[in-house]
């Protein structure tokens, strides 16, 4: 029992090591890269209105300050002026931005967990019948085939040939959100009926179910009030990583579909060498999974009775 409730606090000082080690790696990348963000093409700077802006932004102190001064600010909640929306500050430009990514990516984990759950119990129950084979293609293709390919595919089938929904995917209309909602649930729907058909097979075949059988407990009260919760201890790993990734954007759906979330300022922030933005994208996902695996082994611990065991025995 106490190494489980150990287990939690290793995490969390884990993950501040990692939030600093990857704020380190991160900000020495972003000002390796060639070219800066105010290197302009099209509209070039004099030499002179650059360095102002340069001194303006603190980009002409050494390196090695300009970390220790953005992570002073960042340590206080500061994360500075992105570049590309100078008249905001980054947490407001992530609080405009979170929502259209929060929602999608909400409704879709909505609409592609409990259809992944069933589809991969229907295939445990009914195994190497068609059921089965139709959840292992389903889930084959949900994990193997790239999201950016499922949403051209969704494009051009109900967006273009048949025109039954719109393709730009945030807008006042709800209709608008049924494409990327659908892109959004692919990946949870294959990955939940993998893990479920797995977990729930494993389940059927504990010496438990022959025990409640032989006791002569309806079958479907043992499915449902032991074989389920027995396997949701597996999937129970996979929720929270998998909620963080879709909540805060996918940069493939949000560019296929033009919602205006945080996965398609990850990509601008990057083309435009936006190191503010970069910067506050990249922690606050590597904060989010740290935290999301911290609450995967809270919620293991009082699922899983092995777990809180006290002088050999379940307490």
């Amino acid at each position: 029992m106490l190494h489980s409730l150990l287990l939690p606090r290793v995490r969390l000082a884990s993950l501040i090591v990692t939030f600093f080690v990857v704020s380190v790696v991160i900000f020495s990348l972003m000002h390796s890269v060639p070219g800066g963000p105010f290197d302009e093409d099209k509209m070039p700077l004099s030499a002179e209105t650059k360095a102002k802006i340069m001194a303006q932004y603190g980009l002409d102190k050494p390196l090695v300050v300009q970390y220790l001064l953005y992570m002073g600010s960042v340590l206080k909640g500061d994360f500075g002026i992105p570049y590309q929306s100078p008249g905001e500050t980054v947490v407001d430009l992530l609080a405009r931005a979170w929502p259209p990514s929060f929602v999608l990516g909400g409704l879709g984990l909505l609409v592609g967990t409990p259809l992944g759950i069933l589809l991969g119990i229907a295939a445990a129950l009914r195994r190497n019948r068609p059921v089965d084979y139709i959840a292992s293609a389903v889930s084959t293709l949900g994990i193997t085939i790239p999201i950016y390919v499922f949403s051209l595919v969704l494009i051009l089938v109900f967006g273009v040939w048949l025109q039954w929904l719109p393709t730009k995917g945030w807008g006042e209309d709800p209709v608008a959100w049924i494409l990327p909602v659908t892109a959004y649930a692919v990946v949870p729907l294959a990955t939940f009926a993998r893990y479920t058909r797995s977990s729930f097979l494993d389940a059927l075949n504990k010496p438990f179910v022959t025990v409640l059988l032989a006791k002569g407990l309806p079958y479907r009260s043992i499915l449902f009030k032991h074989v389920l919760k027995n396997a949701a201890i597996p999937m129970v790993t996979i929720f929270f990583p998998i909620f963080i990734g879709i909540t805060t954007g996918s940069i493939f759906v949000e560019q296929m579909f033009r919602v205006p979330g945080l996965g398609s300022y990850f990509v601008t922030s990057i083309a435009r060498r936006d190191y503010p933005l970069e910067m506050a994208l990249i922690l606050l996902l590597t904060l989010m999974v740290g935290i999301a695996y911290i609450l995967t082994d809270i919620a293991y611990f009082f699922l899983n009775p092995r777990t809180r065991v006290q002088g050999g025995e379940p307490k």
